[in-house]
């Protein structure tokens, strides 16, 4: 495995992460306290993982809870757009800014698939990392700054507009990038503790390299869950970090900065497995939520003569809340007539909500749905 040593590289009253040691030394973490929460972390997961297995259709449980990660990853970034103007992109007209916000969004989703996908095939490298961030940034903001190439240049982070020596965070110089991920992955490869540990680990020194030039607070989140699945600990993404992240935005950014500024690897570890094992419980409420609307749905369309392509349609609701019969065509390769008539039909069992008109067709939304991903 790859170490770096220590170089004498200060930037200004802020210690560079090139005077660390990598991969650190953790053999001093393991009190009772990581321990604890370990245990209760994997637990948390483990029940998650059982939930997926007893379902009819887990990717109606996956694509929802996806949807609410990408937008709280988004949003940790400042974007302003929600999971809804990301839904709606097809059915609504949006000013530039709007819809450029919410492709960020679908764009995570459409990373977070393609990543996942890729770790069915090889482990998680970083030719995976930098494709995933290809993915990201294809079309929006940043799309500009050279998806899936490491940096050329400085990166810092700050609020807009800071100067390089007022920022809370500078990265190590754009040379050093190359060799930093060939250690990263290193790591990942060779490492034999926990995978949880590692997992923490791994976004640490990921979001501590900044290795492109913009998309890396939403890229190393992305690698949380790719990670896990690749580790088999997730059978698919239906982790939603980011959200413990958005609301402990503070100590998200304070734990980060202990270990660049102090190496304080013990109390960032122990505040990311707290993180991990909320979020899992907190999937797995939603998850049974979901499935519980889905076969209550069900049930009241069990007697329509439509059979199994009305089910598909219902099925459909949970992946894009926002229907019209024409994205059935395109999705379901449905008749747009058909498509509209099973849309009427659950409407009229309460199923769905007409809720207007989109170039003169009727727009629908499974309100239901939306609700529940809102109240997390």
């Amino acid at each position: 495995m790859l170490t770096i040593e220590p170089k004498n590289e200060t930037i200004g009253s802020m210690s560079s992460i090139l005077n660390h040691i990598f991969p650190p030394d953790l053999s001093n973490i393991y009190d009772e306290k990581i321990a604890n929460q370990l245990a209760n972390t994997q637990g948390a997961i483990e029940g998650l993982n059982q939930m997926v297995q007893l379902l009819h259709n887990p990717l109606l449980l996956m694509r929802p809870i996806l949807a609410k990660e990408a937008e709280s990853s988004a949003q940790l970034e400042g974007t302003q757009a929600s999971i809804e103007d990301a839904y709606q992109i097809d059915i609504t007209e949006q000013s530039p800014e709007k819809r450029n916000e919410a492709l960020e969004i679908r764009n995570y989703q459409d990373a977070m698939l393609a990543g996942w996908k890729a770790i069915n095939e090889i482990p998680l490298t970083n030719t995976v990392i930098r494709n995933i961030h290809k993915v990201l940034m294809k079309g929006v903001r940043g799309a500009d700054k050279h998806p899936g190439e490491y940096r050329k240049g400085d990166v810092w982070i700050g609020t807009r507009g800071t100067k390089k020596g007022d920022a809370r965070y500078v990265a190590p110089d754009a040379i050093h990038v190359p060799h930093l991920m060939e250690s990263l992955e290193s790591f990942v490869r060779n490492s034999n503790i926990n995978p949880l540990i590692v997992c923490g680990v791994i976004h640490h020194r990921f979001e501590a390299i900044h290795p492109f030039e913009d998309g890396n607070g939403r890229t190393g989140r992305l690698v949380i869950s790719v990670y896990l699945i690749n580790k088999k600990m997730l059978p698919m993404p239906i982790l939603y970090p980011s959200g413990y992240f958005e609301k402990n935005r503070k100590e998200y950014t304070d734990y980060l900065s202990g270990v660049d500024r102090e190496e304080r690897w013990y109390e960032w570890l122990l505040y990311f497995l707290k993180g991990m094992e909320t979020q899992a419980r907190l999937s797995l409420k939603v998850g049974l939520e979901i499935d519980a609307l889905f076969k209550e749905s069900r049930a009241f369309i069990e007697s329509e003569r439509a059979g199994l392509n009305l089910i598909r349609v219902l099925e459909h609701t949970f992946t894009k809340p926002y229907l019209t019969a024409v994205i059935l065509r395109e999705d379901l390769r449905l008749p747009k007539t058909t498509g509209a008539r099973y849309l009427s039909t659950l409407a009229k069992k309460g199923i769905v909500d007409e809720i207007g008109t989109h170039k003169r067709q009727k727009v629908y939304v499974n309100r239901k749905l939306l609700n529940i991903l809102k109240k997390i």
